[in-house]
Parts: structure tokens; C-alpha cells; sequence
């Protein structure tokens, strides 16, 4: 099931709140994810070194890091009218980051955050959560077909 002009909707102003204050969205994002898969911390060279911890908030490779992927996000989500637009998009990444180890498997554990920390950090209603869970599920598997190729 494809998403709805209302769950597009709900997406796009949920993020628009979101983006007021997207470096702190992004930082949150990848605290949890690399707090619930430090392994994964690996995949990030600039400040690996760092560790997992609240310091990496105050770290200039972190926070580039997570801005540039909010800012990414940002784009997919103004497409979500034009799904084959944000596939593509997703698409290229897969490209992106195979080369450097980066497999699905980190794709889907970050984006699987994503509607939980959108109720947490913006106050998202139920709905609108679910419409984030709509999305990534009508996501993913354009990049899982990607990645089968490389």
C-alpha cells in the first residue's frame, strides 16, 4: 500500500517542525542508533575513535554527519509526492555506500527509528507515526533491489 496524500502530508509538516531544530534531530537519531548498535560506529572513521557517549554530540565529524544526513532526508521527504523521485534518490546512496561496507542492514536500522524518535521529538501523533512507517516500508525495498545488484 502506497501512501496517502494525507500521510504525505502528515510527513511533510511533522518534518518541517522537526527541521527547526534538525541538528539536534540528527544527533538524537544517531545517538540511538549507535547506542543500540555500537558495532556500527565502525562505519563512521572520522570519530570512531570517539566512542559511543553524549560527547559525540560536541564532535564537528558527528554533527557534519548527521546534518548531511538530515538534509538528505529533507529532500526525500519533499519527494514523497513522486515516490519513483525518492526511490531514486535512496537509490543513488546504495551506490554511495556499498563501496564502503555499508550494507542494507544499517539503512533499515536507522530508518526503522525513525517513527518512534518523530513521536519522542516532535510530539507526532499516532497517525503521523504510522505514516512514517508507511513510508519507509514503501522505501525500503527499492533499495534492497539496489544493493542485490551491487
Amino acid at each position: 500500500m502506497g501512501l496517502t496524500k494525507a500521510q504525505i502530508a502528515a510527513i511533510q509538516n511533522n518534518w518541517a517542525r522537526i527541521s527547526n531544530n534538525l541538528q539536534d534531530f540528527g544527533d538524537t537519531l544517531f545517538m540511538r542508533y549507535l547506542t543500540i548498535y555500537p558495532g556500527d560506529l565502525a562505519f563512521f572513521p572520522k570519530f570512531e575513535h570517539e566512542g559511543v557517549g553524549e560527547h559525540l554530540r560536541h564532535n564537528t565529524d558527528f554533527q557534519a554527519q548527521t546534518l548531511v544526513v538530515c538534509q538528505f532526508l529533507s529532500k526525500v521527504i519533499a519527494s514523497l509526492s513522486n515516490m519513483d523521485a525518492a526511490k531514486a534518490m535512496l537509490k543513488e546512496r546504495v551506490h554511495t555506500h556499498a563501496p564502503r561496507g555499508i550494507a542494507m542492514a544499517q539503512f533499515e536500522r536507522l530508518l526503522d527509528l525513525l517513527p518512534r524518535l518523530v513521536q519522542d521529538a516532535s510530539a507526532a501523533s499516532g497517525p503521523t507515526a504510522d505514516a512514517w512507517r508507511v513510508a519507509v516500508a514503501n522505501l525500503m525495498p527499492a533499495m534492497r533491489e539496489e544493493f542485490a545488484k551491487v
